[in-house]
């Protein structure tokens, strides 16, 4: 073989080197598989990170927003609208009436098995997902989603998720100061900032779903 020849093979194959070896460095090493705040929830109920989602081959129906010890809570991609909490005043019993407590699963279960009609908890039901078991957030949940957003909204970036409004998020949490406000009144949060708000039952508000895995 000629001396020209050899060259070229030589440059050939550093060139396919390079591209290899950039190709590898794009990829993670490893792919953070954890329960923690920012990893993804995948329609396989599976875990990935940002950095090891695959628009091509993984389909994301949520991010974790909370984890502490065993309880993990995810919040879905999609924004469902504006509803009211319920179309006639009264209070519901079963539903915890703080803005703290992490229960939405509980409330909106509560919700449903009462003689209230919810246009939020029914937009919550009817949300299409691979994956059941969606709920409206009560008040403490959006709380902790407030808290964590800015993690959360880079997970959302990559998946192609909703952005989130800039108002209030409507809560299944009763405004439960008095039986009366308990009767009139829900919780709305700003994830902006975190700040819960008193809000008359036919008033309408953001909604989005959320998922406790644990």
């Amino acid at each position: 073989m000629r001396m020209l020849d050899i060259n070229k093979v030589v440059i050939i194959n550093c060139f396919i080197t390079l591209i290899l070896l950039c190709s590898c460095s794009d990829r993670p090493e490893t792919i953070d598989k954890s329960l923690r705040v920012g990893n993804i929830l995948l329609s396989d109920n599976t875990i990935t990170s940002p950095e090891g989602y695959n628009k091509n081959t993984d389909t994301a129906v949520g991010v974790i927003f909370y984890q502490n010890g065993d309880t993990v809570i995810v919040v879905g991609v999609k924004e469902l609208g504006q509803y009211i909490y319920s179309d006639s005043i009264g209070t519901i019993a079963s539903v915890t009436n703080n803005s703290y407590s992490l229960c939405g699963t509980e409330n909106t279960a509560a919700i449903l098995s009462s003689s209230f009609q919810s246009p939020a908890v029914n937009a919550i039901t009817q949300y299409p997902s691979p994956i059941s078991g969606w709920a409206l957030p009560s008040a403490g949940e959006l709380k902790r989603l407030s808290q964590n957003l800015n993690q959360v909204k880079i997970a959302m970036k990559v998946i192609g998720g909703d952005d989130f409004k800039s108002g209030q998020y409507l809560s299944s949490s009763q405004d439960g100061t008095t039986s009366e406000t308990q009767q009139l009144l829900y919780y709305g949060v700003s994830l902006q900032n975190g700040f819960v708000t008193s809000i008359n039952k036919h008033v309408p508000n953001n909604v989005r779903p959320i998922l406790r895995l644990r």
